[in-house]
C-alpha cells in the first residue's frame, strides 16, 4: 500500500495550488499508517515521506499564521483605533447578538448611550489632540466600570455606547447611574489646564421583544431629553 499511497501524493502539486489543508490531511494519513506498518517502508518512500511531512509542518505553521492575521484584521473591522473600544460596526453586531439572545433566553438588558457635552468648544480651545485626550479618558472609565459580559463601543465622535447583557433592570440601573456620575465627574489633565468632562446620559431597557431600530430610536430620544449631565432611564419595558 505504502508505494502506491506514496505515489499519489503529489508534494509540489499540493504546495503550488495552495491546498495547504489537503497536504496536511495527507501528511496525517500517511504519518498514521508509518506507525502502522514501518515494514512496508523502502528507502525511497520514507525521504518522500519526510518531505510531505517537512511541508506538511511548513503549512501548518503558514495556516496558523493565516488565521492569526485574519483574526487581526477581523478586529480592527470592530474596534475604535483611538480609544480601543468598539467601533460602530462591532457596536452594531454586538446589539444584534444580545436581542438575539434575548429572544431565544427571555434575557433582559439595557443599552446607554452617552454624548460628551461642549466637546467642540475643547477641540476649539485645546485642539484636536486634548479632544482625544478626553475621548482615551472616557473610554477607559467606561470599560474599567462595566462588567466582563457588558460591551462599550464610541460609536460616534464624541458619543459612547454600552450594552449591559444578562442583567436585571434594576441591576443595570445601577450600573448606567453609576457611569453617569463616573463620567461626568472626570477630569484630563492636558498640558498645564484641568478639562472637565461633562456627558448627557440615556438608556432604554431591552427585553425578548425588543428590536434594534426601536431600541436606538428611544435611547436617542432619552439622550437628548436628559443632555445634562444625570440619567433618567426610558423605556422600562421597550420592544418593537
Amino acid at each position: 500500500m505504502t508505494p502506491s499511497l506514496l505515489e499519489s501524493v503529489n508534494i509540489e502539486s499540493l504546495i503550488r495550488q495552495d491546498n495547504l489543508p489537503q497536504l496536511c490531511s495527507a501528511a496525517d494519513r500517511l504519518r498514521r499508517h508509518a506507525q502502522s506498518a514501518p515494514e512496508g517502508f523502502d528507502a525511497a518512500s520514507l525521504q518522500l515521506l519526510d518531505e510531505l511531512l517537512s511541508a506538511a509542518a511548513e503549512a501548518e505553521q503558514t495556516l496558523a499564521l493565516q488565521r492569526a492575521r485574519m483574526r487581526y484584521l477581523e478586529s480592527l473591522s470592530v474596534t475604535d483605533e483611538l480609544t480601543g473600544l468598539l467601533n460602530r460596526r462591532g457596536f452594531e453586531l454586538e446589539l444584534s447578538r444580545a436581542l438575539a439572545r434575548a429572544r431565544r433566553q427571555n434575557e433582559t438588558g439595557l443599552l446607554v448611550m452617552c454624548d460628551l457635552n461642549h466637546f467642540k468648544a475643547i477641540n476649539d480651545t485645546y485642539g484636536h489632540p486634548a479632544g482625544d485626550a478626553i475621548l482615551r479618558a472616557v473610554g477607559k472609565q467606561l470599560k474599567r466600570n462595566t462588567r466582563e459580559s457588558d460591551y462599550v463601543a464610541r460609536v460616534g465622535g464624541d458619543e459612547f455606547a454600552v450594552i449591559m447583557t444578562q442583567a436585571s433592570l434594576p441591576q443595570s440601573e445601577r450600573l448606567a447611574e453609576k457611569l453617569s456620575r463616573l463620567v461626568s465627574g472626570m477630569t484630563v489633565s492636558w498640558q498645564d489646564n484641568k478639562l472637565a468632562v461633562s456627558a448627557g446620559f440615556g438608556a432604554v431597557a431591552y427585553n425578548r421583544l425588543s428590536q434594534a431600530e426601536t431600541l436606538l430610536f428611544l435611547v436617542d430620544q432619552d439622550l437628548y431629553r436628559n443632555k445634562a449631565p444625570r440619567l433618567v432611564t426610558a423605556g422600562r419595558n421597550a420592544a418593537s
